[in-house]
């Protein structure tokens, strides 16, 4: 299920009842019965009128309860509504925003540590379930490189790509060469190769060993190259994942030990596939512009049977600065907890997390376009 706004047709009476329902458990997860409603919220009803009215969302599905005597709990369906109908736009406030940012602007400038970051940050802030994956290509492409003498057989090799990565690469050299040699190779070849990805350089390296005019170590750089850009386009994609201690303390959990073991068993096999469905992915992939795209899972929409008591929020992102004809898998922000979890908080962490990780890509990797 996407954000897109649906029409359940609900009475307004019944639709505030519904979102005060919804809102109370969210915040206590006890079951809500029809006098709590109208005391801790100064209705100008009876509670009989309230009880009829909850039967009546129970009847039509938006409500369950889990046995007989219980208040009432939202459905999935209920839930559903909520989140398309009746939350609103909501944003997180500008003091947090701007600690979020500060965070941010104090990392390095590496795509890595800022989804490791926005993993780490928004779990503690959620206590829920959180994966952050960097947008990738299928190939790396080399923006500049630059090779450091750390001594006359030691070099260090950076390699800044377009797809916004910078790669370290130590370097070991077949024979010395001189620093001046060095660096006039690096220019050479930070210029020749702009814009090529592991196969071009593979073929630059075999051109590289006939060439009259070549520096003897330039094949073995070239050839070191190609395997410094196929090795981290696998891991390009790499999601980070935080917050499982966070989703573990969520009473749904706590009174579910086999569930929570096998969640566990999920995240320590690092299984974001699981987590977050490639279907649901390559959905996002072809709906183009992913600016502030919000999509939410709840309950058995999720094709995961672990998953389907919970809830995921999913906010995609991607990159300005590949060419229209580079096919990009996008990143994303994805939130797992309880059905139960705080909606209008966790889309909108989501969706400014993810903006901002596409500002940062963009400003820094873009800056020298």
């Amino acid at each position: 299920m996407s954000s897109e706004r649906h029409t359940d047709s609900l009475s307004d009476r019944r639709a505030g009842i519904l979102q005060l329902v919804i809102q109370d458990y969210i915040e206590t997860a006890t079951p809500v019965a029809s006098r709590h409603v109208v005391e801790k919220y100064a209705l100008p009803a009876s509670p009989a009128t309230i009880r009829h009215e909850m039967h009546a969302l129970e009847q039509e599905g938006y409500l369950t309860h889990p046995h007989t005597s219980a208040g009432r709990v939202p459905s999935n369906r209920g839930y559903r509504h909520f989140v398309q109908s009746l939350m609103g736009h909501a944003e997180l406030g500008m003091a947090e925003q701007a600690s979020v940012r500060h965070q941010f602007f104090q990392a390095a400038p590496a795509v890595d540590e800022w989804v490791e970051l926005a993993a780490t940050v928004l779990a503690r802030s959620l206590g829920l379930l959180v994966i952050v994956a960097p947008p990738h290509p299928e190939r790396l492409r080399v923006r500049q490189l630059e090779l450091i003498s750390l001594n006359e057989l030691l070099v260090l090799m950076i390699v800044v790509v377009q797809e916004a990565r910078m790669i370290r690469q130590l370097m070991p050299l077949p024979q010395p060469i001189e620093v001046d040699e060095l660096d006039d190779l690096a220019t050479k070849l930070s210029w020749m190769l702009r814009g090529q990805s592991a196969p071009d350089v593979r073929q630059a390296a075999r051109q590289a060993i006939d060439a009259p005019d070549t520096h003897p170590v330039e094949h073995f750089v070239l050839d070191t190259l190609a395997q410094v850009l196929d090795r981290d386009a696998l891991r390009a994609g790499i999601p980070s994942i935080a917050g499982l201690g966070g989703m573990m303390a969520q009473p749904e959990f706590q009174h579910e030990p086999m569930r929570s073991l096998e969640l566990i068993e999920l995240v320590d096999h690092q299984a974001a596939e699981d987590l977050i469905p490639a279907a649901v992915i390559e959905d996002v992939a072809q709906q183009g512009d992913l600016r502030g795209a919000m999509h939410v899972l709840i309950g058995d929409d999720h094709p995961t049977e672990l998953l389907q008591q919970c809830s995921l929020v999913l906010a995609p992102y991607g990159s300005s600065l590949l060419p229209d004809d580079a096919p990009e898998i996008p990143g994303y922000v994805g939130i797992i907890g309880p059905t139960r979890m705080n909606y209008p908080r966790s889309i909108a962490a989501a969706r400014f997390y993810s903006q901002l990780l596409q500002e940062m890509i963009d400003a820094v990797y873009g800056a020298s376009r």
